[in-house]
């Protein structure tokens, strides 16, 4: 019996990770393609640019896999009702609590990832996110060709070769962010990465504009600190960069960006809840069959209009509690009432 149940378990597993990667790449696509724009208009190569939209795909693994993972489930448990196989089992003497443990370890796993992508994978990756967004677009982004590879009012750096993997040959520096003095670099060797361009091997001059004098230094290693150059924005303002302690410790003093805060913690700590409902409407509608005889049409059918019922009021009651923080207290009531009605008829079923 345990091999069985096992296999229902991996069988489970096995195609809400298909469906999950399948849907996630469909809806990265989508996504990605609002950033054309930047590949198209600055000097990134296409490796960097998956790179930086990559950070898309965690939030959207959050909101399918609570969907692909009833899906699936309800698939499964469809081909074993279809082949009688649960009908053969429950004569046999198999209870139906047993039938659906392989589910609620796989919801425990999926609601349990959905709680740490919501506290800490999801803000990381939000925060690598923006901070690649504003390099590129500040041109701060590592460059993969000789010429001019960084360009500031008052600063710019030009390489005459370009070694491979960010490394480049016969670098020049110009920075004339002080009004007093001007410098200029010199460098045989140099890299950017992280952000950080390391000088190894050169002369700095440095122009004093009021006595019109210079004085030449040489040296081994020099580092700017390209986000200092620029004055590089903070990361963690917006509420969806921040972890989920934060977002209540943290209180913006801005009054919108409060509310916009506050639904956004209500939202991660609800929607790894759906997971439990979802899972437990799909294994009613579909692993019960044979003794819900009322119902008479496609019963996936029927859990994909439930599934796109229950988020499109849930994702509604989180958009108005933007503006009113009474819709995220009526959502808490919406999904508990959900999912104890689900429990239930389970339940009776049983």
């Amino acid at each position: 019996m345990r091999s069985f149940l096992n296999f229902i378990f991996f069988k489970i597993l096995s195609t809400t990770i298909y469906s999950t990667v399948a849907l996630t790449f469909c809806a990265w696509i989508i996504q990605s393609s609002r950033y054309l724009n930047i590949l198209n208009n600055t000097n990134i190569s296409l490796a960097y640019f998956f790179k930086f939209t990559s950070f898309l795909s965690i939030d959207i693994i959050a909101f399918i896999l609570p969907i692909s993972l009833s899906v699936s489930a309800a698939f499964v448990y469809h081909r074993l009702v279809e082949s009688n196989q649960i009908l053969v089992l429950q004569s046999s003497g198999l209870a139906l609590q047993k039938l659906i443990k392989p589910l609620i370890y796989l919801v425990i796993l999926c609601s349990g990832y959905l709680y740490l992508s919501a506290s800490f994978i999801s803000p990381l990756a939000w925060r690598e996110f923006r901070q690649m967004e504003y390099n590129i677009k500040n041109n701060i982004q590592p460059p993969n060709s000789a010429g001019l590879i960084f360009s500031n009012s008052n600063f710019s750096v030009y390489a005459q070769k370009y070694l491979g993997d960010f490394f480049f040959g016969n670098i020049f520096v110009i920075d004339s962010r002080n009004p007093l003095k001007g410098y200029t670099f010199f460098s045989k060797l140099g890299t950017i990465s992280n952000n950080t361009l390391s000088l190894t091997d050169g002369e700095r001059i440095e122009i004093d504009y009021q006595t019109h004098k210079s004085a030449v230094t040489t040296f081994s290693s020099y580092t700017y600190n390209l986000r200092d150059i620029i004055q590089t924005q903070s990361i963690r303002n917006n509420p969806n960069e921040k972890f989920l302690n934060q977002l209540l410790i943290d209180i913006p003093d801005n009054q919108a960006k409060t509310l916009e805060q506050k639904a956004l913690f209500h939202q991660k700590i609800l929607s790894p809840i759906l997971a439990w409902v979802f899972s437990l409407i799909a294994f009613f509608l579909v692993a019960l069959a044979p003794y819900v005889r009322k119902i008479k049409y496609s019963r996936i059918s029927i859990l994909v209009v439930f599934i796109i019922l229950i988020e499109g009021i849930f994702l509604s009651l989180v958009n108005i509690s933007v503006t009113n923080p009474l819709f995220s207290y009526i959502n808490y009531v919406f999904i508990i009432f959900i999912l104890f009605l689900s429990i239930i008829l389970v339940k009776e079923q049983q």
